[in-house]
C-alpha cells in the first residue's frame, strides 16, 4: 500500500516562541514564556495574506513601472506590518500598551514600533517557514546563532 501524504499536512497555526534581540528566551517580569499564534503558509488566512500583499506590489509597480525597485523598498516595512496584522492570531501572556480599537491595531502597533523590531523580524521569518507549522513542531524554533569569535 502507498503511504498517505496528507498525513503529513502542516497545521494553521502554531505558536512561535519568542526571543528577545539577543537571541534568549523572551520572559515575562515572573520568567514565563511569551510567545505569538501565527497563521500558517498552509492556511487559508496566510494565503490570502500574501495575495493580498502581491496585488499591491503589482498595483504600485504598474502606477510607476520605472521605479518597480524603489517601490519595493519604500514600502516594503509596511508590506510585511500589514502581513503579519493579517496572519497574527494571538499574543499569548503578554500585550503591547495602550489603548486600541481593536486587537488587530494594537497587532499593528506593535509591528511598527522598531524599538522591538525583533519580534517583528522573528516573526516574519517563523510565518514563512513551513517547519513551524508542520505536526511535529511542539518544540520552539531554534534561535540563528550569532557568528562569534570565541
Amino acid at each position: 500500500m502507498m503511504f498517505d501524504i496528507t498525513k503529513r499536512r502542516v497545521a494553521d497555526t502554531a505558536k512561535i516562541d519568542l526571543t528577545d534581540g539577543d537571541g534568549a528566551p523572551l520572559l515575562d517580569d515572573d520568567g514565563n514564556r511569551l510567545s505569538v499564534t501565527l497563521c500558517g503558509p498552509g492556511s487559508k488566512t496566510w494565503q490570502q495574506a500574501d495575495a493580498e500583499r502581491s496585488r499591491r506590489q503589482a498595483s504600485r509597480a504598474e502606477k510607476n513601472p520605472r521605479k518597480i525597485a524603489s517601490t519595493i523598498i519604500d514600502h516594503r516595512r509596511d508590506d510585511e506590518i500589514d502581513f503579519l496584522v493579517a496572519i497574527t492570531v494571538s499574543f499569548n501572556g503578554w500585550v503591547y500598551p495602550g489603548d486600541f480599537p481593536s486587537q488587530r491595531d494594537m497587532f499593528r502597533a506593535t509591528y511598527a514600533d522598531d524599538g522591538i523590531g525583533y519580534i517583528r523580524d522573528q516573526l516574519s521569518a517563523a510565518g514563512n517557514d513551513w517547519s513551524a507549522f508542520s505536526t511535529s513542531a511542539s518544540k520552539p524554533l531554534p534561535s540563528t546563532p550569532v557568528n562569534s569569535l570565541g
